[in-house]
């Protein structure tokens, strides 16, 4: 049992999560008023230290007994993310501002513009209305079509924004979760955004959420689509007791008894093997192709494990151009 100024110790790099400094020869002298590195003390000070979760770097067993070391707890294992700054936590909830709309400065007017300027700025951008605003942290109304069609139908004498816009608008804090977002989306038909500088962000419409949800489908349907092409081109062309001798299957309870209970990782396998190539009669250079599907495979793992960013454009173009060529291939040769 170490004495309690050891533990004191050990108990304030566990409650601050901060290395302690201290020399080799202090270490051994808190721990049991030891004076030398023997072989007993050594393994009770290691497995005092496996017990609690904690190491010391750099190794404390050999050296100059003066040497600086620290103690520290293990490494622990971590939620990797998109942002590498360890002050950004992570947040298990997708919020309003994964949305590309709920960051863009918005097309907006002026309370005392002349109306004339209104068509023109919802005409030009095909808008159906847009938020009067005379600086970018406040929302005093909406002007819109339907608006201005109620004013001149009441022969409202007014040219100017202010007389015809309404306050039928709604704002929702970036943090906001997005499902919770999404239904107000849908129910308001556009939603306004407000980060946390206060600024005003957005509009959301129903035509960004489906925008958004699009391009985060996309790699799914693309991946499946490659996928089944890849089993078309092997299908009915190797025996299945060649394929289960490439493989290595840890799992006794896994059954193979088609192409579609493969992996896309054992389909380039497949592929790769010489005899296969052969027998599979591709119009491809091999070493180009098989490089192409590791790619994809690549692609793939970030997908189906579900990674918190989205792909790059340029792996998203990887995908349609991996999918229309194997299309191509299986459309022109009759597959």
């Amino acid at each position: 049992m170490p004495r309690q100024e050891f533990i004191n110790l050990v108990n304030k790099v566990k409650k601050e999560g901060k290395p302690e400094k201290l020399t080799i020869r202090d270490l051994l002298w808190r721990f049991g008023n030891y004076e030398k590195r023997t072989s007993g003390n050594v393994w009770r000070i290691n497995e005092y230290l496996k017990k609690e979760k904690l190491i010391i770097v750099p190794n404390y067993q050999g050296g100059w007994v003066d040497q600086y070391v620290e103690l520290k707890e293990m490494d622990k294992a971590r939620i990797k993310s998109g942002n590498e700054s360890e002050e950004e936590k992570f947040d298990p909830i997708n919020r309003l501002s994964v949305l590309k709309a709920a960051s863009q400065i918005p097309v907006s007017i002026t309370r005392d513009a002349d109306l004339q300027k209104a068509f023109h700025l919802m005409w030009k951008n095909d808008y159906s209305q847009l938020p009067v605003m005379n600086n970018d942290r406040e929302i005093l109304g909406i002007i819109s079509w339907q608006s201005i069609a109620k004013g001149l139908i009441t022969k409202k004498d007014s040219n100017c924004v202010k007389d015809f816009m309404i306050d039928e608008y709604k704002i929702l804090s970036e943090d906001t979760p997005l499902f919770e977002s999404i239904k107000e989306v849908i129910k308001t038909e556009m939603v306004f955004v407000k980060t946390r500088e206060n600024k005003i962000r957005g509009p959301v419409t129903p035509f960004d959420l489906n925008e958004e949800f699009l391009e985060q489908i996309e790699p799914f349907i693309l991946l499946e689509q490659i996928e089944n092409f890849i089993r078309l081109i092997l299908h009915n062309k190797i025996v299945l007791q060649d394929i289960l001798k490439l493989l290595v299957i840890s799992d006794v309870s896994r059954k193979i008894e088609s192409i579609s209970d493969l992996t896309f990782g054992e389909y380039i396998l497949i592929i790769e093997n010489n005899e296969n190539w052969n027998s599979l009669d591709l119009p491809f250079i091999k070493a180009d192709f098989t490089n192409e599907l590791h790619e994809i495979r690549k692609i793939r793992n970030g997908v189906m494990h579900f990674h918190p960013d989205k792909i790059s454009d340029a792996e998203l173009n990887n995908l349609r151009s991996m999918s229309k060529f194997l299309m191509d291939y299986i459309k022109n040769f009759n597959i």
